[in-house]
């Protein structure tokens, strides 16, 4: 009796012992839940790691056209048209030309709906159309606006400078068909104001013809139009001294100016040159001459100065009423802006 009782008494102080042993191989429960699989746990202070959703861009739309023809760091640079430059109160066509400078493709082409000198602003608005979408169907538009572009005259500056673009650009998408170009500012201006010529008119402004030079008698009252690119006349200069010059005519924006000129005073020429509301470039000389025949009377055909034709006018297909026409082919030799 006393050999059994002792071994139960031992098995009964065995058992606390087993379960002790037992609940150190169970695995540890944290919070009071079980571990779920994929979870991860990171330590106070650790960086977190970031998600597919949440990473920072590495890099910015570039600059130019957006849209799926949007161009990548390594795309071949293009110029677009330059500043014109274009002021709030310019005619129609710095207004669109504006337009266009500004990318604004689709008001463009609302602008120029039904209007006589459409093409050229029609072909640099689809040009404009297909730098920003990058499409081949609009390349092809383009080309086809391109291609239907009348000649426009270098004293057209600002419609002569979107014909120029446009159809340089067509030209290197056409040899990079596959390209979507980086499409930058251009260079210089499409219109540099410049005085480039003296016509000697008559007293109803008609160009006077058959002088090989503008010269008048010294006795002065010859009437002169001054030629070139320019918006508002402000000051006059006879060899570089502003005078109280006098004007024929009226004197309004982007129209030809017309001087009546002083007596020579002994002087055998004047050379003029003017300023405007900016810098502009150029001088012109009037020479006095007693031996041709006074101003204004008949002279056989001929042209009245070796080059420029009158591109004072708003660059715009329409002439101005006071701007007389081109009466020779000459008159598009001298380029107000280089393409």
């Amino acid at each position: 009796m006393k050999c059994p009782s002792r071994s139960h008494l031992i098995r009964l102080a065995l058992v606390p012992v087993l379960m002790l042993g037992l609940s150190a191989c169970l695995p540890p429960v944290a919070g009071g839940g079980s571990p779920t699989p994929g979870s991860s746990s990171s330590t106070p202070g650790s960086p977190a790691r970031p998600t597919a959703g949440t990473l920072a861009p590495t890099a910015t739309q570039p600059a130019g056209p957006a849209g799926p023809g949007a161009p990548g760091t390594d795309a071949p640079v293009v110029r677009w048209v330059p500043i014109g430059p274009i002021g709030p109160n310019d005619p129609t066509s710095g207004q669109r030309y504006l337009l266009l400078q500004q990318f604004q493709c689709d008001a463009l082409v609302e602008s120029v709906a039904g209007a006589d000198d459409a093409a050229v602003w029609l072909a640099g608005a689809a040009v404009c159309k297909a730098l920003q979408t990058g499409s081949q169907q609009d390349w092809q538009r383009a080309s086809i606006a391109v291609a239907a572009t009348p000649r426009i005259p270098q004293t057209q500056c600002l419609e002569f400078r979107v014909a120029a673009t446009s159809a340089s650009l067509l030209a290197q998408h056409r040899s990079n068909p596959g390209a979507a170009f980086t499409v930058e500012p251009g260079q210089g201006e499409a219109c540099p104001r410049q005085l480039v010529g003296l016509t000697v008119v008559d007293e109803d402004l008609r160009p006077v013809h058959g002088l090989a030079r503008a010269s008048g008698p010294s006795t002065g009252g010859t009437i002169v139009r001054l030629d070139g690119y320019y918006v508002r006349v402000g000051d006059v200069l006879f060899d570089g001294v502003p005078v109280d010059a006098e004007f024929v005519g009226a004197r309004d924006d982007y129209k030809p100016v017309y001087l009546r000129m002083p007596s020579s005073g002994g002087r055998d020429s004047i050379r003029i040159s003017i300023t405007d509301t900016v810098d502009i470039a150029g001088t012109v000389t009037f020479f006095y001459d007693d031996s041709g025949p006074a101003s204004g009377s008949p002279q056989p055909p001929g042209t009245s100065s070796p080059g420029p034709a009158p591109s004072a006018t708003p660059p715009s297909t329409a002439p101005s009423p006071t701007a007389p026409p081109v009466s020779s082919p000459s008159g598009e030799a001298t380029p107000t802006a280089t393409p």
